[in-house]
């Protein structure tokens, strides 16, 4: 969805989702959003959303992140946030497990907290997660996958290592439907820490390994642009067929050209846009529902003018 056309939709959506909104912030309020990681379309892109909400509602937002997908890199800059103590932080985080504490502390020192796009193992103190169902994006990317193929052929997933939710959803939700396909031969995920040049390398190194590899599924942006890398090295693009999560515009690019056949694409200005709605509820003393659910739409490599609508667009500023 592009930000220019992200208002007028925006109330509509929210209230779907069961909020009750005003059309500006009833108070001063102080937004802090932790995206998963610096420079990824996604991230810039949900970074717009929330910017161009907060601008129109009146919140003052502050927007951080570490340089890696990775615990050990956003700890330090959620303990930031815990120090500055706004009134609602929405995070991005890295890891279910060892981002429960720091975000813990977080919500003692009187901060509300909203996850966005992963969550936690122990979501007891989050008001609500914004999220789609990536399980289902996994399943949906399966089905397409052995369309594609036609029933048969080998296949690859390039994915995060264990500890993301997200990622792991997607992850289990493919592997999981895509065993119902018998002439699928799954050959195991592998993992390439949001860094193309190491997908580059997996795939590579996997088609040495199985030359008569058939289809790559990328559970995230960063992995399918290096996967493309790795296809073009190999001299391998359009013969092995690729499924990547995500429309950043490489991605897009990429659909355009038939190095990816289908892309299953989120709406991140949208989930950054909900998220200040979530933000404004709480502040104007307001409830929400556990989980706020955004929009999941699978692209296929002739639906170009679908593409472009849902092309993370990251330049906001």
């Amino acid at each position: 969805m592009k930000l220019k056309s992200l208002t007028a939709s925006l109330l509509a959506t929210a209230a779907s989702f069961g909020m009750t909104l005003t059309a500006q912030a009833q108070e001063t309020g102080s937004v802090s959003l932790v995206l998963g990681v610096s420079g990824s379309p996604f991230y810039q892109a949900l970074q717009c959303g929330a910017m161009a909400r907060a601008e129109e509602l009146g919140l003052e937002l502050t927007v951080s992140a570490g340089s890696q997908f990775a615990a050990d890199s956003q700890i330090p800059v959620v303990n930031a946030v815990t120090a500055a103590g706004p009134d609602v932080a929405a995070i991005v985080p890295t890891d279910m497990q060892a981002l429960i504490q720091p975000m813990r502390e977080l919500a003692e020192r009187g901060s509300k907290v909203i996850t966005i796009d992963q969550t936690i193992a122990d979501n007891s103190f989050i008001e609500t997660e914004v999220l789609t169902d990536n399980e289902a994006g996994g399943r949906l990317a399966a089905d397409v996958m052995a369309e594609i193929l036609g029933g048969e052929g080998k296949v690859l997933v390039i994915t995060q290592p264990p500890g993301s939710l997200a990622q792991d959803a997607r992850t289990t939700g493919f592997e999981e439907q895509i065993a119902t396909y018998e002439g699928v031969d799954y050959i195991g995920a592998q993992y390439q820490s949001d860094d193309p040049q190491k997908a580059a390398e997996i795939v590579t190194s996997t088609l040495s390994a199985h030359p008569d590899l058939a289809g790559i599924f990328s559970t995230n942006d960063q992995g399918a642009i290096g996967a493309i890398t790795g296809l073009r090295q190999a001299g391998a693009v359009g013969r092995v067929k690729m499924v990547a999560y995500d429309a950043a515009t490489a991605e897009v690019a990429a659909l355009k050209n038939g190095a990816i056949q289908a892309l299953i694409a989120q709406n991140p200005a949208q989930e950054g846009a909900v998220a200040m709605d979530a933000a404004l509820t709480l502040i104007n003393g307001g409830t929400l529902e556990k989980t706020t659910m955004t929009e999941l739409v699978v692209i296929r490599e002739d639906q170009h003018d679908l593409a472009d609508q849902y092309e993370y667009i990251a330049n906001c500023m």
